[in-house]
């Protein structure tokens, strides 16, 4: 059984993981903090943070999901992403300068010092549901689908016991 993937794809693929994953550790070992680490030391601009939360929002599942869509009603359905740019504006013109003079790193911080412990126990709990149920499952089956066609496997039961 021959493979899609040749002995260059693998090195690419692998080279490509390891180079990312090595220039993460070198610029990460200059960060003294986790402010300096997850906040950049509070020193990026507004469309730095827009920048970042965009980047961190679209994930292989969007990709794969908006294509999927595009392919089956067109170019109709790119008003999602097109009204996600105003919603990232807002939320950098508005929130942001809110939680900077709050000195809050995260929502579920802000619902804790806005409310109580309960309400950002809570909201974590929920988002920790919503990533599992909604997100990471059908990540890993839509993965392990394309891992078995590269790797021309099996794609029936051995997709969703991988999933």
């Amino acid at each position: 059984m021959n493979s899609l993937l040749s002995s260059t794809d693998l090195f690419i693929f692998f080279g490509s993981l390891i180079a990312v994953m090595g220039m993460g550790l070198w610029v990460g070992r200059k960060e003294d903090s986790s402010e300096d680490y997850f906040l950049a030391g509070r020193s990026t601009r507004w469309w730095g943070v827009a920048g970042s939360i965009f980047g961190s929002n679209v994930s292989a599942n969007h990709i794969v999901g908006m294509m999927g869509v595009g392919f089956a009603v067109g170019f109709a359905q790119s008003h999602f992403e097109i009204t996600a740019i105003a919603g990232l504006l807002m939320l950098c013109y508005f929130f942001l300068p809110v939680y900077r003079k709050l000195n809050v790193y995260t929502l579920s911080d802000y619902l804790s010092r806005r409310y109580d412990d309960r309400s950002r126990v809570s909201y974590a709990l929920i988002m920790v549901i919503i990533m599992v149920v909604i997100q990471m499952v059908p990540g890993f089956y839509i993965g392990s689908r394309s891992i078995n066609i590269l790797l021309q496997g099996d794609t029936g039961r051995k997709a969703v016991a991988e999933a």
